[in-house]
């Protein structure tokens, strides 16, 4: 019985080539992109899950008070993971986690080589065991026994060393250090938030021997005990900040323990952490979202397609009928001829997947591995959307064509299409609300983009690159390169500074005077007096800093925004200058300018307090030059500038950044939102125009013969175009209507992420609809003018 059902069924589908084609067409789109979707959102959900504890790792997050406007932070002081060890026997072993120098570039220099790292981490040595990391060279236990010891990844050693063997050689980090390697552990896995390149013992450095609680920059890990209350684990813990931290320096209130695996997802609001794969569960709810969406469209479209033949397959049904078939065996074969057809899509669209990897990993930033295709989720993913894309697409073909009565046969009994109309129109008005939605979607993501780009940021991170000069082995060895590249031509200004904005600026605060309690929250940036020339900062009052600040002077001279002269409650700009403050530099620095607020970070967030600082014997070195340049031959002027680098200092690596880039690299996730929306909204709308399409076959087939009779009457091509389309442009109205509301909501949402964000304007939506509108035309405008211009005796011969 099941063969002869596919005999017929295939027989069907050869004998209609045009809707079988287009059937395929989009359930195949449909199905990659649902496939494509589908492993993104497993690899998403599967981050740190390979981890043999990974049921037992926390990450301790913190809450910070009203003065950090009760922000959660992914940093701690480093006294806490020690002491919640140490105070709670659940707690078995803990790691903190911090990067060098709290994030800047490391230079590193092995016998011949120079290196530019970003990966370099200190950790305690219960790092090896909290991650059961699988050394291959040296081991776990012995990796930090001696003193200056660092581990590397095996991506980092094949780096460094190439092939050879690197247990037992030497590192030397920022000119300054010496650590030899004691071992070589396998690379971490692509889906683990933590992302160490290079480990060397925290105990080594005063990052761990000197414990306190008030600066916030390690990351700390807790493996508990297996069944153990986390609520009272975390009750516990947050009662130690009572016992160990003073009312008036109380910054934070809880600690919160944080599964490991939720990390990667539910980390979008939590500051500070370290690592770079931090994904959004929005993001995969967005993709979830839109597989779903495109695939309901595709079978839709199959719903629509198939009903569009249910003239010319009436008869059929009625001759298998009157032979003796029931209901039961029609939807057997009609089940039977979706799964076929479906099945073929399923086999080509999972073809398509692989030829679209690389461009969905360039659209959505997720990483889709080859393996990941294969893995069991995937292939029972294929089965299953087999049998529901079969079940849905073949339910209302199936029903409504297999309960045909016999007496169509003789013309006796005319089908009724009232309700099968009203459910066409009905799909296809969700279809292209669905479509209207998404194109205003990016519509309004790409103003939002664009206004990100173009705003004033009150600064002017054009033509400036940024050159590290962290690993510079003395003060005169920077002062001489930035004596050399004066000469360079198209250089107009420079600055060392300790970060750049968006960077690892130092969070501190400003009071306004020595015993205020409170204080300001601001970021820091040590630099010279350059800074307002070659940032293009805009000075409110007073001078840049001193170029030069004589020796024994003890002042810190500072340059500070509006935001923080608000807080200090000056009159005006001019007011502040030559005023004394309290920082955390010194308890009286003097302010030498005032300068416009300029947004330091992205415009996600709103603008704070920020100080550029100058003092002798400043806490923070400076790590990289900022040099503003202005030439017609881009690629000869770095030229000059690497060799003016490597004259003055031989032992580092040359790294640069154009700062206009790094500011766009802080828009990565919606640079990706763009991208995804844009991609798979046209894959929606091209998908539902396929259903249109077949609406249109549909129509035009019903009316044939009344199209006939009007030709014959005197109708012009021109009106029975327009009176065919009528019918589907107020469908799309209909779709425009509905999605208008819909779009708005959501587009409110999506926007509310930014501090900064344009208002949603009408023109969007009126964009939207005129798009819709003329894909609708272009759609059914075939079809319209092919029935308008046919020979209307063929029409009318039967009658």
């Amino acid at each position: 019985m099941i063969r002869n059902y596919l005999k017929i069924a295939w027989r069907n589908v050869v004998a209609n080539k045009l809707f079988t084609s287009l059937n395929i067409l989009g359930l195949a789109t449909g199905i990659c992109v649902c496939i494509t979707l589908f492993a993104g959102v497993t690899y998403e959900l599967s981050f740190d899950r390979s981890y043999q504890n990974a049921g037992n790792i926390y990450r301790v997050n913190m809450k910070t008070t009203g003065q950090f406007n009760y922000q959660v932070w992914a940093q701690l002081p480093n006294s806490v993971g020690p002491a919640i060890v140490q105070s709670i026997p659940q707690v078995k072993s803990m790691t903190r986690l911090v990067k060098h120098d709290f994030g800047a570039k490391v230079s590193l220099k092995t016998d011949d080589k120079n290196f530019i790292e970003k990966g370099l981490y200190l950790a305690d040595s219960t790092v090896f065991n909290i991650f059961n990391m699988k050394f291959v060279e040296g081991n776990a236990r012995t990796a930090f026994s001696q003193p200056k010891s660092i581990v590397l990844s095996q991506s980092a050693k094949k780096r460094l060393y190439g092939s050879e063997p690197a247990f037992g050689k030497l590192i030397y980090v920022n000119n300054r250090d010496t650590l030899h390697v004691a071992g070589v552990y396998a690379d971490l896995p692509a889906n683990s938030t933590i992302d160490c390149d290079m480990i060397y013992n925290i105990m080594d450095s005063w990052m761990g021997q000197t414990v306190y609680w008030s600066n916030a920059s390690y990351e700390t890990y807790c493996l508990v005990q297996p069944g153990a209350n986390v609520e009272r684990v975390q009750a516990a813990a947050t009662a130690l900040i009572d016992k160990n931290v003073t009312k008036g320096n109380k910054y934070f209130t809880q600690f919160i323990f944080q599964p490991l695996t939720d990390i990667h997802l539910y980390s979008a609001g939590i500051r500070e952490g370290y690592s770079g794969k931090i994904g959004n569960i929005s993001t995969v709810k967005t993709l979830v979202f839109l597989s779903l969406l495109v695939l309901i469209i595709a079978c839709i479209n199959y719903m629509n397609l198939a009903t569009a033949r249910s003239q010319k397959r009436a008869k059929s049904v009625g001759v298998n009928k009157v032979l003796g078939a029931n209901s039961n065996h029609l939807l057997a074969l009609f089940y039977t001829e979706t799964a076929l057809i479906s099945w073929i899509s399923i086999l080509i669209g999972y073809c398509l997947v692989f030829v679209v990897r690389p461009i969905f990993q360039n659209v959505t930033g997720i990483e889709l591995t080859t393996s990941a295709l294969f893995a069991p989720p995937i292939l029972f993913g294929l089965i299953s959307i087999w049998i529901l894309v079969t079940l849905i697409a073949g339910s209302y073909p199936a029903f409504s064509l297999s309960r045909i009565s016999p007496l169509v046969l003789m013309n006796k009994l005319k089908l009724k299409y009232s309700l099968a109309d009203f459910i066409r129109k009905t799909l296809v008005v969700f279809q292209f609300a669905s479509s209207v939605v998404l194109i205003i979607s990016v519509i309004i993501i790409i103003q939002q983009m664009q206004y990100v780009r173009n705003r004033d940021l009150g600064f002017n991170p054009n033509g400036v690159v940024t050159v590290n000069i962290k690993a510079a082995q003395n003060e005169q060895q920077v002062a001489a390169l930035m004596d050399d590249i004066r000469s360079v031509p198209g250089v107009e200004s420079f600055s060392a500074v300790q970060s750049i904005p968006g960077d690892v600026e130092s969070g501190r605060s400003v009071k306004k005077f020595a015993n205020d309690k409170d204080g300001m929250p601001v970021k820091t940036c040590h630099t010279d007096g350059s800074i307002i020339k070659t940032m293009q900062l805009k000075l409110l009052a007073g001078t840049s800093l001193p170029p030069r600040i004589a020796k024994g002077d003890s002042t810190c001279y500072v340059l500070i925004n509006e935001a923080v002269l608000k807080y200090l409650g000056f009159k005006s700009p001019q007011d502040a200058v030559g005023k004394y403050i309290a920082t955390e530099m010194v308890n009286k620095s003097i302010i030498s300018g005032v300068v416009k607020d300029f947004n330091y970070q992205s415009l996600k967030s709103e603008i704070g307090g920020y100080v550029y600082y100058e003092m002798n014997g400043a806490p923070e070195s400076l790590r990289t030059l900022l040099i503003r340049y202005n030439t017609k031959d881009l690629s000869h002027f770095m030229q000059q500038l690497q060799a003016r680098f490597n004259e003055n200092m031989p032992s580092s690596s040359f790294d640069y950044e154009f700062l206009d880039s790094h500011i766009q690299s802080l828009y990565t996730s919606e640079q990706h939102a763009v991208k995804t929306a844009t991609v798979f909204s046209l894959l929606a709308i091209f998908v539902a125009c396929l259903g249109l399409f077949g609406l249109a076959a549909f129509i035009a087939e019903q009316r044939t013969k009344e199209i006939g009779i009007r030709k014959v009457l005197g109708a012009s091509v021109s009106g029975i175009t327009s009176l065919l389309s009528q019918d589907f442009l107020k469908l799309v109205l209909v779709a425009i209507l509905i999605a208008s509301p819909v779009a708005g909501y959501l587009m409110n949402k999506w926007l509310m992420a930014f501090s900064y964000r344009i208002d949603i304007n009408a023109w969007a939506f009126v964009l939207a609809g005129t798009i819709a509108v003329a894909l609708a035309l272009l759609t059914i405008g075939s079809h319209a003018i092919n029935a308008a211009t046919a020979n209307p005796v063929k029409s009318l011969r039967s009658e």
